[in-house]
């Protein structure tokens, strides 16, 4: 029996069973303002290709659920259901070094040429110092330097509306960031990209 943990615009999560274990089911929503075949294919290639970042992910060292089934045809993905709390959820609690990894974690996700899309303390989750990284729905290849500063400064915005007085530990997390080499340039763009935005 299925029941619906979550509708998002794009698709619906439940939590199902699999073999006899707990497990998330995604499926992506049928958009009903496309034509039924753009739709299918637009649904099947986001199936396939979320598919495709959560498998590159876990070999550039990231955590992600493990999958285990794709009906590409009917756009869902059987994955494993992890008991872990969102990031969101444990801030206030967490130590200075889970700030510095959740930063060197992201920097592995783009050296890897990932952009998760949807960076947000929604869809990390933490464990006994694990961090898991869910839900590449919107995410997408990329070497551009634009594509990961959008990326970080989008977990950035989540992670201080929710927390104002937390820029300590966002200052970790940036510490954390520059565990690769392109780390001025991704940082230095987000300083441009803010000031961008303050003269629109």
């Amino acid at each position: 029996m299925k029941k619906l943990v979550f509708e998002g615009a794009e698709a619906r999560t439940y939590l199902t069973e699999f073999d006899g274990r707990q497990a998330i089911e995604k499926k992506r929503i049928p958009k009903k303002y496309r034509h039924k075949k753009l739709d299918d294919k637009i649904r099947n290639t986001r199936t396939r290709d979320e598919v495709n970042l959560l498998h590159k992910a876990k070999l550039a060292g990231i955590r992600t659920p493990v999958i285990y089934s794709v009906d590409k045809k009917n756009s869902v993905i059987v994955m494993e259901y992890l008991k872990a709390k969102k990031l969101k959820e444990q801030i206030n609690s967490m130590k200075i070094k889970n700030f510095s990894q959740t930063g060197k974690e992201i920097a592995l996700l783009h050296k890897a040429g990932i952009v998760h899309g949807d960076l947000t303390t929604n869809n990390i989750l933490l464990e006994k110092e694990k961090l898991f990284f869910l839900d590449f729905g919107l995410g997408f290849n990329s070497n551009k330097i634009e594509d990961f500063a959008v990326d970080l400064l989008g977990f950035k915005k989540t992670f201080l509306s929710g927390n104002p007085e937390k820029r300590k530990e966002w200052k970790e997390i940036e510490k954390g960031y520059c565990f690769w080499e392109k780390r001025k340039e991704v940082i230095g763009r987000i300083k441009d990209i803010e000031k961008r935005a303050r003269y629109l």
